[in-house]
């Protein structure tokens, strides 16, 4: 299969029929790779022949849809407490490589990351990168977003319209086996999860959380995970049970 990259729509320009000009930092990458002229590359969801390198920018001649390979069976949204910079990183990178579909970002009580509005915007485009690098590293064909961060209030809306939400929860003794098997019976397609930062949540917000229908407060068993190791735990579980 053709090597993928990944490139904004906004660094992609239509010159003619068939015939693409592209921009940015992934020509570089192209370059660095020893891509030239007449080889084939998979750009996003398509293959491309370079027909020109240059400096900055590469024209490119269309070919054909690119196979659709990795891509999850459903669509699970993990919504995760902002955690500090490498965890909140590795999160992300191997949420992707297991099949999340999008990721968001959320601020609750004891999460310990301030950002001010400026960097809220860079840590989530240094996360995209992170979750684009995911993408290509796993062969992955589709695309993780990476949505801005919301505040707790934001998070409660959200979920609410969300056929199927497990909230992990140390205080749960809720069967996860019993809510995933009463995903699979519904077979819905529209999953969320609702993971803490490293404090987890106060009681308060908890019960906001379980006042939601669609939310289901699931437990991880009796040992005490790491916000991080819940998400990846969580997630594995579920893809591997609804996707078998």
């Amino acid at each position: 299969m053709a090597r993928r990259f990944i490139v904004d729509k906004d660094n992609i320009q239509k010159q003619s029929d068939n015939i693409y000009i592209i921009t940015g930092s992934e020509v570089k990458h192209i370059q660095v790779l020893r891509h030239d002229v007449n080889d084939e590359i998979t750009l996003n969801d398509s293959i491309y022949k370079i027909i020109e390198m240059r400096r900055d920018s590469a024209i490119l001649e269309f070919v054909k849809e690119a196979p659709i390979v990795g891509v999850p069976k459903n669509n699970i949204t993990l919504y995760m407490a902002f955690l500090k910079s490498d965890k909140m990183d590795f999160v992300v990178q191997k949420a992707v490589e297991i099949g999340v579909k999008n990721i968001v970002p959320f601020f609750s009580s004891n999460v310990v990351v301030k950002l001010d509005e400026k960097d809220r915007i860079k840590r989530k485009e240094k996360l995209q990168k992170v979750a684009d690098e995911a993408c290509k590293q796993c062969g992955r064909t589709d695309s993780v977003e990476v949505l801005n961060p919301i505040n707790f209030s934001e998070l409660k809306n959200e979920i609410e319209g969300i056929q199927k939400v497990f909230f992990a929860y140390e205080a749960s003794n809720d069967s996860l086996k019993k809510e995933i098997k009463d995903a699979k019976d519904r077979n819905l397609k529209d999953i969320g999860m609702v993971i803490g930062a490293e404090g987890g949540f106060t009681n308060k917000e908890a019960e906001e959380l379980k006042q939601i229908e669609s939310v289901s407060c699931v437990s991880l068993g009796t040992r005490i995970l790491r916000a991080e190791t819940a998400a990846l735990n969580l997630l594995s579980i579920i893809i591997y049970e609804m996707e078998e």
